[in-house]
């Protein structure tokens, strides 16, 4: 059976030799005491707060196990190759990896060899099994981006519906669920799911003196993609744009470069390795501008981008303020701004429109003259356009 072992001034030893930092946050701290005390703990800390220390640290106290749920293969793959670099015997499991990995990566664990051990939800009824079979406890369960228990639990990954069975199946493991942003409700469900009920509940504030909002009223898409390209030019820095579907990110991303800007599509109707390369770029600066669905930015260790710009309202405010908080994360002043127009409140607006466009054969220069604005130089003539 695994345990935590030592107090906070062991936590801060850790710190200070694997990380360089010579003290915890305050809203760290109010995390760490309970869990390091053997309490369950669900935490809604803001983006840039430093959530992942707060099952990092506790890893290394631990004489077992740390398993850490986790939603997106870019966060596992950033977070694994830090803590690696920092001395950290970290992997995960994930589809990005081969099955032999795959496979190495298990043995490594049930050999003991791994401390923490990041997991996708798809991925943890056979690791259970395994672990199960092998008589290996974790002495601590993260849940990072616990929200998407309810976001995504219901259908798009209902395995995030089965933790709390997992959880059960590892022996009741300490167990800490972690969260930029959870309503009430939200919060209520992440308890009942993960069946930790009697859990310390730690809400930090959600204000972030360095950020910006604004939200602009704009006539028509003309309007308000010559809007975004003024945001770009004056950011400064890196931008994120986030847009409603897939086909809109790559219209957008389109239109950008047709215009010189240098931008790239990030969505998951993209290969595992475009998205690598696209992220890969963005982090290394060589791509300023990232176009993308609400998947993209989850955990991702980019702090600093100037700008979070929105092509219409978030489909929550909840949701908007996780998209929204990838903006300024190192300290430095950021904007983040919602363009939209009445339409886009309509239900199903830009799914209808995108549906007229898959029916006119997909033509994309026409998709570019109709949604933007821009000229078809160029063109050489199609069913749809002439």
């Amino acid at each position: 059976m695994g345990s935590i072992a030592g107090g906070l001034p062991r936590a801060r030893e850790l710190l200070a030799r694997h990380w360089g930092y010579p003290s915890f946050r305050v809203p760290q701290l109010r995390v760490l005491g309970p869990l390091l005390a053997g309490r369950n703990v669900l935490t809604v800390l803001p983006t840039g707060a430093g959530k992942s220390l707060c099952y990092q640290v506790p890893a290394l106290m631990g004489n077992a196990l740390t398993l850490v749920v986790s939603p997106l293969i870019s966060l596992m793959q950033d977070q694994v190759g830090a803590l690696r670099r920092r001395g950290v015997a970290a992997a995960y499991l994930n589809s990005a990896l081969p099955r032999e990995a795959r496979r190495a990566v298990l043995e490594a664990t049930l050999a003991g060899q791994v401390r923490l051990l990041y997991c996708a939800p798809e991925r943890l009824g056979s690791l259970v099994g395994a672990l199960r079979s092998a008589g290996i406890r974790p002495a601590l369960l993260a849940v990072d981006e616990a929200h998407c228990i309810t976001e995504w639990g219901n259908e798009f990954r209902p395995m995030y519906r089965q933790l709390g069975r997992w959880r059960y199946l590892l022996g009741d493991p300490l167990t800490l669920a972690l969260t930029g942003s959870a309503t009430p409700h939200t919060r209520a469900d992440i308890l009942h799911v993960l069946r930790i009920p009697q859990a310390d509940v730690v809400v930090t504030s959600f204000d972030r003196p360095n950020l910006r909002f604004a939200v602009e009223r704009v006539k028509d898409n003309r309007t308000r993609f010559a809007r975004l390209r003024e945001l770009i030019r004056g950011a400064g820095g890196a931008v994120v744009i986030y847009a409603p579907t897939r086909r809109l990110v790559e219209l957008i991303t389109r239109a950008l470069l047709r215009r010189s800007v240098g931008a790239a599509p990030y969505h998951a109707g993209l290969t595992a390795g475009v998205r690598r390369r696209v992220l890969d770029a963005f982090l290394g600066d060589r791509v300023a501008v990232v176009v993308a669905t609400t998947a993209f930015g989850m955990g991702i260790d980019k702090p600093d981008v100037r700008r979070v710009l929105h092509w219409g309202p978030a489909r929550t405010l909840e949701g908007y303020y996780q998209e929204a908080g990838r903006a300024g994360r190192d300290g430095s002043p950021a904007g983040c701004w919602v363009l939209w127009r009445p339409e886009d409140f309509r239900f199903g607006e830009h799914v209808a429109a995108m549906r007229r466009y898959v029916e006119a054969r997909r033509c994309r220069r026409r998709m570019l003259l109709e949604y933007f604005g821009e000229r078809l130089d160029g063109c050489s003539g199609c069913d749809v356009c002439g």
